[in-house]
């Protein structure tokens, strides 16, 4: 019964620390989300910055963080959407929720600590935000009331008994959630004695046990770790609360029942002995099937009376669900085999939304058995944002549709882009009673997708933007030049003579100028600036928020100065110039436009005698 009770409240521990864990990673995930979703304008823009993030607070609701604060790329708090009592300014370097996620570059979810705003115990949860160029600029950070929102409250409803509880605490024994309120942000040694339990926790024990408290009270106590934070939530259920219905029990049977049986069994014991005695050998007979393995043909041995009778109808029917069984069972590991080495996630969700049945694989993804996954829901198991993206599919599956859709989801620690598809389970004359579920990893898929993509954009000889990579960049640089009011430059050059080079030295030479070229352009330019190759020896430069035309001409002069020095080849030194063609972009130019006036440009640098630059004067 103690085994039965411990496994119990360990089992419950580990669904409460499994609700737990979905919750701070779902957190995390969306300070993350949130953080990547600023746009680039405000990333620096505090003013502008907080009527955004006070949108985002009002769409998420008032209980699922108390305050978002951002804190510049040297730790200053630049804004804060709840006012923090006693301080006009805060400086977070030191914090862990600063640096690490600094640090990382990733979400970090901080220690417990308590809040300035209500006093409860809070946990920060932190994101870097990144200019267009993977700087981290800024780090958002969002602080969660860990009762008010909820991740305390619902689970302590799961205490054992009337005097059990549920605690939880750091790894190192800080205790975050208690009944005392005392004891909060206490050590757990902080109090005399010693509580065998409670140490070998810390040392990284998972499961139950029996020990003593330190008020000298035998009780079963039950571990579990959390996967995202490390925290141990931990339940206590004193020995003598949890068997005592068992002993009212016991004492109520043996003292009523003693009594009864004892009169009663003398003289039934005699009847049914003698009038019972061929249904005894049958007892004896399945008996002796059952607890000491023997053969079921001891049941065709009876008599010819009604038992006898019995007995072999009895054999013929075990010998049969024998078979039947047999059969059963073999079927059942073939399909179990096939399924659990599969690299798919299979399963079957109820119409409740509950799974039936699940796959190894499971436990391979989220860290979950297929015995334990079984009655999970989905929010259970991939949490309520997830459930939720995923529900609309799944309508149409119950609504006796096949269904395909991809999905992002985060699985332990790594973004991950997986499709599933739904199969409904058609039941003759009932509708559809479930939904068989495949979903597959198609990250590896996606990352070859966006690659090749990439490949298809980068100009294969000097790794440098081609001409398609250039268009999309020039469109999107005009709309933000066009919001900005700040022009943008164009250069246009390409290399003197380069025929020439050619036809002397050949085109192996001629593809190691075009690189070296590239590489020079490249350097002579500023890291915001992109160079791009168009064709043969034609090359271009986007030079953004130029503040004047002496700027363009300044980095113009500086490309034309950084060409004259030889070229170093297979074939030794060549000598080799550029020109350059200078524009800047008018208000609602269309880019077609721009190019040209950067290649009349170019054209007038020719005509000046090349190995210079020309600024175009329309």
């Amino acid at each position: 019964m103690k085994s039965v009770i411990g496994a119990q409240q360990y089992t419950l521990l580990s669904g409460a620390a499994s609700f737990m864990d979905d919750r701070l990673a779902a957190r995390r995930a969306q300070v993350e989300a949130l953080a990547g979703t600023i746009p680039a304008a405000l990333r620096t823009d505090w003013g502008g910055l907080q009527p955004f993030l006070k949108r985002q607070m009002r769409l998420w609701g008032p209980d699922e963080y108390l305050n978002i604060v951002v804190f510049d790329g040297s730790g200053e708090m630049r804004l804060s959407l709840q006012p923090l009592p006693g301080m006009k300014t805060l400086n977070a370097r030191g914090r862990d929720y600063f640096d690490l996620a600094l640090a990382t570059g990733t979400g970090v979810i901080s220690r417990p600590i308590r809040s300035r705003l209500t006093n409860n115990l809070i946990v920060v949860i932190s994101a870097p935000v990144t200019d267009e160029a993977g700087k981290v600029v800024a780090v958002l950070t969002g602080s969660v009331d860990l009762r008010r929102s909820g991740f305390l409250r619902q689970v302590s409803t799961l205490k054992p008994g009337k005097t059990g509880y549920l605690f939880l605490m750091t790894s190192d024994g800080m205790i975050i959630d208690h009944p005392d309120p005392s004891r909060l942000l206490q050590h757990v040694g902080g109090r005399p004695g010693v509580n065998h339990g409670t140490e070998r926790a810390l040392a990284g024990f998972e499961g139950w046990l029996e020990a003593r408290s330190k008020d000298d009270t035998d009780s079963i106590y039950a571990y579990k770790r959390l996967r995202t934070t490390g925290w141990i939530l931990a339940a206590r259920f004193p020995t003598a609360e949890a068997f005592a219905p068992l002993e009212a029990m016991r004492r109520n049977a043996f003292f009523s029942a003693g009594a009864l049986a004892l009169a009663a069994g003398l003289l039934a014991w005699a009847v049914v002995y003698r009038l019972l005695g061929p249904l005894h050998d049958l007892r004896e007979n399945v008996a002796a099937i059952q607890l000491d393995g023997a053969g079921i043909d001891v049941l065709r041995d009876g008599g010819k009376d009604e038992i006898g009778e019995l007995a072999r109808a009895f054999h013929a029917l075990m010998a049969e669900r024998e078979r039947a069984e047999y059969a059963r069972a073999a079927s059942e590991r073939r399909l179990r085999t096939i399924t659990d080495n599969l690299p798919v996630l299979i399963s079957y969700i109820d119409l409740e939304q509950r799974f039936r049945f699940g796959n190894a694989t499971f436990e391979k993804w989220f860290g979950v058995t297929p015995d334990t996954l079984v009655g999970m829901s989905l929010s259970d198991l991939l949490g309520a944002q997830a459930a939720a993206e995923i529900g609309p599919h799944l309508a149409q599956a119950f609504g006796g549709e096949a269904v395909t859709h991809e999905l992002r989801l985060a699985l332990r620690g790594e973004h991950r882009i997986l499709q599933a598809t739904y199969i409904p389970d058609h039941q003759p004359g009932d509708g559809v009673a479930g939904v068989y579920s495949l979903v597959h990893d198609m990250t590896h898929v996606k990352e070859v997708e966006e690659q090749l993509l990439q490949l298809a954009r980068i100009d294969s000889l000097t790794g440098i933007a081609n001409r398609r990579m250039f268009g999309e960049t020039l469109h999107h640089a005009l709309d933000r030049a066009r919001r900005s009011g700040k022009p943008l430059a164009l250069a246009y050059l390409d290399i003197d003579h380069f025929k020439k080079i050619n036809d002397t030295y050949g085109h192996g030479v001629g593809d190691e100028v075009l690189k070296e070229f590239a590489h020079r352009l490249c350097a002579g330019v500023r890291a915001t600036d992109t160079p791009a190759r168009l064709s043969g020896d034609e090359f271009v430069v986007l030079l953004e928020e130029i503040g004047s035309r002496a700027e363009a001409e300044r980095i113009a002069a500086k490309i034309v100065d950084g060409m004259r020095v030889p070229f170093a080849t297979s074939a030794g030194p060549v000598q080799a110039s550029t020109s350059v063609g200078v524009a800047l972009s008018q208000p609602r130019q269309a880019q077609e436009a721009l190019l040209a006036a950067a290649d009349s440009a170019l054209y007038a640098a020719k005509g000046q005698g090349r190995n210079g630059y020309a600024f175009f004067e329309g």
